[in-house]
C-alpha cells in the first residue's frame, strides 16, 4: 500500500486472540487535551461521559470525565482522555513531566499525509511544546533490506506526554 492510499479495513475482533483497543491518558484538562487531540490532529470524540462514583478516601462524589476519541477506527487504536475529579481543582498541581525518550514513559505516533499543514495546527495549540519540528528520518524497512523515508516531528501535548507526528514518505510492506 503507498503512503497516499486510504486505509481499508476488513479487521474482525473475533478473528483475534488479544487485541489492543485503547490507549487512555490520565489528563489535568480535558478540553485542552481536546484542542490537540481533537481539534489539531483530527481525531473525532466517540464517547464523552461523566462518571460519578462515591470518592474512595474522602466523604464525597467524584466526578471524572471520560472521553474516547478515533482516528481510523472506533474499535481499535482509540486514544482515551481521562480527567479524575472534574469538578475538584486540587489534583491539577502535579508537576507536569518531560522526560522525553527515557524509560517509564510512552510515546503516542500518529500518522498523516499532510505533515505541514497538520504541524502549523499542533503548534497553534495552547501548552504544546515542540521537542523537533518536521524533518526527514531514514529507519530501517521491516525486512531490515531497505529504508522506510519519514517526516518526523516531536511534540510534548499539554499534559507533557510525548507525541509523534509523522508523514511516511515511503509504502511499508509487512510480509505475512
Amino acid at each position: 500500500m503507498a503512503a497516499s492510499e486510504p486505509i481499508q479495513s476488513t479487521f474482525n475482533p473475533e478473528d483475534h486472540d488479544l487485541i489492543l483497543r485503547r490507549t487512555t491518558l490520565i489528563v489535568r484538562d480535558v478540553k485542552k487535551s481536546l484542542a490537540f487531540y481533537r481539534d489539531a490532529l483530527g481525531m473525532e470524540v466517540i464517547y464523552d461521559n461523566l462518571i460519578r462514583r462515591p470518592h474512595k478516601t474522602e466523604e464525597r462524589e467524584e466526578v471524572l470525565r471520560l472521553v474516547f476519541l478515533k482516528s481510523v477506527d472506533e474499535y481499535y487504536g482509540v486514544l482515551g482522555l481521562l480527567e479524575y475529579d472534574y469538578e475538584y481543582a486540587g489534583k491539577k498541581d502535579k508537576p507536569i513531566r518531560k522526560e522525553g525518550f527515557t524509560a517509564g514513559n510512552s510515546v503516542l505516533l500518529f500518522n498523516t499525509q499532510n505533515i505541514e499543514e497538520g504541524f502549523r495546527q499542533i503548534t497553534a495549540v495552547e501548552g504544546i511544546e515542540i521537542l523537533e519540528e518536521p524533518a526527514l528520518r531514514e529507519y530501517p524497512s521491516y525486512d531490515g533490506k531497505s529504508k522506510i523515508r519519514v517526516m518526523m516531528s516531536t511534540v510534548y501535548d499539554p499534559d507533557g506526554f510525548l507525541v509523534e507526528y509523522n508523514q511516511l514518505l515511503d509504502p511499508i510492506e509487512i510480509e505475512e
